[in-house]
């Protein structure tokens, strides 16, 4: 499988956020952070989803001190044990596409701060006693979230596949090429259309 991204066309998004509720519950699961991996743009004309579009030479990749993203021929992708939630990478990502999600874990076990509890208790200061009571505080734990293409599903991607327009599809770098040759092709149709009519124009007036 080549290097592929799920691309949404604003022609015919109608800007009903399925893909994100189809994604969301693709990741609800254990073991998993249950948040859409695509986020839909809206201006007042148009509207269309964004996600990641798994870059061969990702900045992301690059700014991550970690080793936490990695890229591959297939995807770019996530070792989510190595997040340390510095949000470089989300600050790299030229489509927005890259978020860092913080839980709250269970305070640390009172053994933890046994020897400096017992310290400060022998010691009757306030302050260090304070400073025990701190190691206690709530901690926290950092993951990025990002497409991961639904590789492991076997309809491929769960937000192109509950679009009820069919707005949203999963593409590879030679469509993209192709789309931007036709493009080019069009552009130049017009304008050699444009020509003829103000030449003709220019002999009709001649005449």
């Amino acid at each position: 499988m080549g290097r592929k991204f799920v691309i949404a066309d604003p022609a015919t998004c109608i800007g009903c956020k399925t893909c994100m509720a189809a994604c969301f519950h693709r990741h609800d699961v254990p073991n998993d952070v249950a948040v859409p991996r695509l986020t839909l743009v809206t201006t007042r004309t148009i509207s269309a989803p964004v996600g990641c579009h798994h870059c061969a030479e990702a900045p992301c990749v690059d700014a991550c001190p970690t080793g936490c993203l990695f890229t591959d021929d297939e995807h770019v992708g996530v070792h989510p044990d190595k997040c340390i939630g510095c949000r470089n990478c989300v600050l790299a990502c030229p489509y927005g596409a890259v978020e860092i999600v913080t839980e709250k874990l269970p305070p640390e076990p009172e053994a933890a701060s046994g020897t400096e509890a017992a310290a400060a208790s022998a010691q009757d200061d306030k302050g260090a006693r304070a400073r025990a009571r701190a190691k206690k505080r709530k901690r926290t734990k950092s993951t990025v979230v990002k497409c991961d293409l639904c590789l492991d599903r076997a309809g491929g991607s769960a937000c192109a596949a509950a679009c009820p327009t069919k707005a949203l599809r999963l593409i590879d770098a030679q469509f993209m090429e192709r789309a931007r040759q036709n493009k080019r092709k069009a552009a130049a149709r017009a304008s050699a259309s444009f020509a003829s009519m103000k030449l003709n124009a220019a002999l009709d007036e001649g005449e």
